[in-house]
């Protein structure tokens, strides 16, 4: 007699209980950080906080982020050895076509891990997803909100991009455009003076760069007890949460030209993080990927309004 066994795993969307992988997302004035001490009274990392918070909700992961994370733990290309093609924002209609056009991808030509000046070490063909290629950014938009701008639409599982992405920076807003700040460009077609625009998509993180925290899980979130190497020790059966923490901005430039040029209200409703790889000869981001999104109530922005946020992944 035959007998089959079967095993399942499961990384599950996350819900109000733990498990699975989940994001969050916090507005406030006033971001600082904040130096993290062991028993020993010495300091294990930082995270950074708000001194008032005006805003504290949690996004979704879709579809396309956890096809990015087994291809990630299993050494799976892109669109490869599964049952769907989520396809790159540079080139995926009905997408956006933003960053380096794939008939110009270098990334799909990397083929090998290579550590160099190591004896017996050698080169592990087939994996073709580099450890270059990460969470570099994220995007906004302004779709995910009826008029009143009250009323937010939920994000779905087979999101693959914002409901409508806007760019940060305009090539005509007449201010200075800091370097390796802003990425994903899209050209429009001359227009009737011949002049070319380009707008900027996905903007880089702020410092401090993102940086991993475990903590015990507290029913206050202004209450954090560190966890160190000590816990492998400990008896304590209070949770543990993890999570990758991610500090981002928008400046007084940011969206405004985009929301003049189409003389409507400056506002965006929608944030998601993006996956991709660098091309330097490109000055841009090729096989960028949506990785999460986070919808809410519109924030109307004033003129000169800047903004703060923090981003959470959690494990659990």
């Amino acid at each position: 007699m035959s007998r089959k066994i079967i095993f399942r795993d499961k990384i599950k969307s996350h819900d109000k209980s733990l498990g699975g992988l989940k994001g969050e997302i916090i507005f406030g004035k006033g971001r600082k950080r904040i130096p993290m001490y062991n028993k020993n009274g010495i300091i294990v990392g930082y995270k950074s906080e708000f001194e008032e918070v005006i805003d504290r909700d949690e996004n979704i992961i879709p579809i396309g982020a956890y096809q990015y994370i087994f291809n990630k733990l299993f050494n799976i290309g892109f669109d490869q050895e599964t049952t769907l093609r989520v396809g790159d924002l540079n080139d995926e209609a009905p997408l956006m076509k933003i960053g380096v056009p794939r008939a110009e991808y270098k990334s799909i030509h990397y083929n090998a891990e290579m550590s160099t000046g190591v004896a017996g070490l050698n080169p592990m063909p087939g994996i073709n997803i580099s450890a270059n290629h990460f969470i570099f950014g994220f995007m906004v938009g302004d779709g995910a909100s009826k008029e009143d701008n009250v009323t937010s639409i939920a994000p779905n599982y087979k999101d693959r991009v914002l409901f409508r992405p806007i760019p940060f920076r305009m090539s005509n807003d007449n201010h200075p455009l800091p370097e390796g700040k802003y990425f994903g460009k899209a050209v429009s077609a001359p227009n009737n003076n011949g002049e070319k625009i380009t707008s900027y998509y996905i903007k880089r993180f702020d410092d401090p760069k993102p940086h991993i925290i475990h903590s015990y899980v507290s029913d206050n979130p202004n209450e954090l007890q560190i966890v160190d190497d000590s816990v492998f020790f400990s008896t304590s059966s209070t949770p543990i949460e993890s999570y990758i923490e991610i500090n981002f901005s928008l400046t007084e430039y940011d969206l405004r030209n985009y929301f003049t040029s189409t003389d409507s209200t400056p506002r965006l409703n929608e944030i998601g993080l993006v996956s991709g790889w660098y091309n330097p000869a490109k000055n841009d981001f090729e096989q960028i990927r949506l990785f999460s999104h986070y919808t809410r109530p519109s924030i109307v922005l004033a003129e000169n309004d800047t903004l703060e946020g923090i981003y959470r992944v959690y494990a659990r």
